[in-house]
């Protein structure tokens, strides 16, 4: 039982740092681009700011979304 207890725990840990969401970004070609959290953090975005152009209200892309 003792053993269960300590393997579960960190079992668990290693799942979660294996996760990794990125922001998927479809452009109106069709096209996917896809942006990880250390990418957005550099730009200073969230991932549906993602989706218009620095400055603009000019779309650039048709839909910006979290992908697990």
């Amino acid at each position: 039982m003792k053993r269960t207890l300590i393997i579960l725990p960190l079992l668990l840990t290693i799942l979660a740092q294996s996760c990794n969401k990125r922001c998927q970004c479809i452009a109106y070609n069709g096209g996917t681009v896809e942006y990880s959290t250390k990418e957005l953090d550099a730009l200073g975005k969230t991932c549906s700011e993602m989706r218009y152009y620095d400055g603009l209200t000019t779309q650039r892309y048709t839909v910006c979304d979290w992908k697990y």
